[in-house]
């Protein structure tokens, strides 16, 4: 019986130790590569736990739904397989920074949006498509 119990308490130690303890990205560089990244995975509802909630937004996610539905699995393979590059990382307050990025399969810069809402750094879509900053 205690030798059961020993093995068990090994195996739970080994189990706990080993699990998936995935770190949430805090700063707004780690959330703006999550987001990118999960997006070039086409794991868009991980891509959506970072964007910033509002009507417009959640509007932009569908959209990115739909393309990617599109792409053929060679392409969606190749974006999978590329790089996250932050380029720039832009201060503009204490609340919004902006980063410029480009990942190794299209090596195209794009900027993002970064927003400090409830205590964390969150992505706001609608600069990427309205560059003017609105």
């Amino acid at each position: 019986m205690i030798k059961s119990f020993t093995i068990l308490l090994i195996a739970a130690t080994v189990y706990s130790c080993s699990g998936n303890t995935k770190k949430e990205p805090v700063t707004d560089t780690d959330v703006a590569t999550a987001f990118i990244r999960a997006s070039l995975d086409n794991d868009l509802k991980t891509a959506a736990k970072f964007v910033l909630p509002d009507d417009t937004n959640e509007q932009y996610m569908q959209t990115f739904n739909r393309m990617f539905a599109q792409k053929d699995k060679t392409e969606l393979e190749k974006y999978k397989a590329s790089e996250v590059v932050i380029d720039e990382l832009n201060p503009e307050s204490d609340s919004v920074h902006t980063v410029i990025y480009s990942n190794t399969y299209t090596n195209k810069k794009d900027k993002l949006k970064l927003v400090w809402k409830g205590g964390r750094w969150l992505v706001d879509l609608k600069y990427t498509f309205n560059q003017n900053g609105q």
